[in-house]
């Protein structure tokens, strides 16, 4: 598994997360409270778009580094 699919599984394992404790909030407040639960809960579908596409821009920009770099390099061999 690379790096960068590693680091977006754990984004959408936070996700599920938060949406399980949140909708226990919602169901064990007071239903007056739902709309401040609402307004309080910052991690919906657009925010984790929003992440993943981040972590998929930092990963091809490092990519695309790593692959510039490699051509600053020499590797000779010696065979015996």
């Amino acid at each position: 598994m690379s790096l960068f699919k590693g680091f977006l599984m754990m984004l959408e394992d936070l996700h599920k997360e938060h949406q399980i404790h949140f909708n226990k909030l919602r169901q064990n407040l007071p239903e007056g409270c739902v709309p401040l639960i609402d307004q309080a809960d910052y991690f919906d579908e657009d925010k984790l778009q929003h992440l993943r596409k981040r972590t998929l821009d930092i990963g091809n920009e490092t990519i695309r580094n790593i692959e510039g770099e490699i051509d600053n390099y020499i590797i000779g061999f010696t065979f015996k």
